[in-house]
């Protein structure tokens, strides 16, 4: 009788660590899955982040070269808005879309604003000066602090009273929309479209 009880004993202990180890191993996964879900959780939530708080504003835009009542030349001053990652204007497209017409710009910091005579209407290229320098002076990127002038020239000519809309979309961050009309009568060489 008494060698009964021992082997009964001996089998419950073996249960007994048997579950033990079960539920290591089951703790491990569960805390190595957790830690994975908070990692991608952590890395969502930046890239959201950035994503919704990155933004432009615009402060001007106006366009020259007046003459016969129509635009050649469009100049828009942007800076970040607050909160904003810095841009890289490289990864930054401008769309303009007219009543009849769209086109695309990619930066080129070879383009010089204050040279009209350089500008081609095929080359869909838009060129940038800085007017304020922030706090990071970094060529090619809009930072804080930055005041920032981007000149482009039109596919067409723009006449009065015309619809025109420009967009800025950054790569990172939420797209900075200008939608106007030019001025009923245009007769200066500089025509403010915004504000």
């Amino acid at each position: 009788m008494k060698g009964t009880k021992a082997e009964m004993g001996m089998g419950t202990l073996i249960i007994f660590i048997a579950m033990i180890l079960v539920a290591a191993v089951a703790a491990s996964v569960l805390i190595s899955t957790t830690g994975t879900l908070q990692n991608k959780a952590l890395a969502t939530g930046k890239a959201t982040t950035q994503e919704v708080g990155t933004s432009l504003s615009a402060v001007e835009l106006y366009g020259e070269d007046g003459s016969n009542q129509s635009l050649e030349y469009i100049y828009e001053t942007i800076k970040l808005a607050s909160g904003s990652d810095e841009i890289r204007l490289i990864d930054t497209l401008v769309t303009v879309n007219l009543n009849d017409i769209s086109s695309d710009y990619g930066y080129n910091q070879s383009v010089d604003c204050t040279n009209t005579s350089q500008f081609n209407a095929s080359s869909a290229m838009f060129g940038a000066k800085w007017q304020i320098t922030g706090t990071n002076n970094r060529t090619g990127y809009l930072t804080k602090g930055d005041v920032v002038q981007l000149c482009l020239h039109m596919p067409r000519p723009i006449n009065e009273a015309e619809d025109l809309k420009i967009s800025l979309i950054p790569m990172v961050g939420s797209a900075l929309v200008v939608d106007s009309t030019t001025p009923d009568l245009m007769v200066d060489t500089r025509v403010s479209i915004y504000p």
